[in-house]
């Protein structure tokens, strides 16, 4: 009977051993399948960073292609030069190869007067030239203008400042009436202050 017992107690044994053997992985196994593990983990790396690529190659290709858009058509546009855009705005005549203002079709409330008109040297401001213009608030006359005829800035009711140069050496009848609130600004014993001072107008020195 003790031997009995003894090999039972034998063969329950062996077959724990064999269930608890088959159940358990060895050290090869979990070996593999962390090599698989890190395998597939790369491949996903390497995918989200070509997908990435892709993105910026694509970001980087449309803002390539926008400003090559913006400089085609910036290329047909043609940028008026200052001649040109004085052209479009003052009229002007032939006086001795010289160009005398004789109108201004402008609306802006500062206007800087060209010293050239297409290649011509502006040498006067002709008579009645800017009467009216209500926008006008302030003029620079470049440096080279010698006369300012009749009536050239009358009634110009916002004109609040004009800048005279040293070259004028005429200036006409009444071509600030009409100019309530208007200053002058001069180089001290010009012809401008003169004249300035004998309207009554004010003046501030250059």
């Amino acid at each position: 009977m003790k031997r009995f017992k003894t090999v039972l107690a034998a063969l329950l044994l062996t077959a724990l051993l064999s269930t608890l053997g088959c159940a358990a992985f060895t050290p090869e196994q979990a070996t593999d399948e962390n090599a698989t593990r890190v395998a597939d983990l790369e491949a996903e790396l390497k995918q989200v960073k070509e997908e990435k690529y892709a993105n910026e190659q694509a970001y980087h290709q449309e803002i390539a292609t926008l400003k090559e858009e913006i400089e085609r058509l910036s290329a047909a546009i043609k940028q008026p030069t200052p001649e040109d855009e004085a052209s479009l705005i003052f009229h002007y005549k032939l006086e001795n190869g010289s160009a005398t203002i004789t109108g201004y079709e402008g609306t802006a409330a500062l206007v800087q007067i060209p010293s050239m008109l297409d290649g011509h040297p502006v040498k006067k401001i002709g008579e009645r030239a800017f009467e009216g213009n209500e926008a006008l608030a302030a003029v620079v006359v470049p440096e080279g203008v010698g006369e300012i005829d009749w009536f050239a800035f009358y009634n110009c009711v916002a004109l609040q400042e004009i800048s005279l140069p040293l070259s004028i050496s005429l200036i006409g009848h009444a071509v600030f009436d009409g100019c309530p609130d208007l200053t002058v600004v001069c180089a001290s014993g010009s012809y401008a202050e003169g004249y300035a001072k004998s309207y009554g107008i004010a003046v501030v020195n250059k």
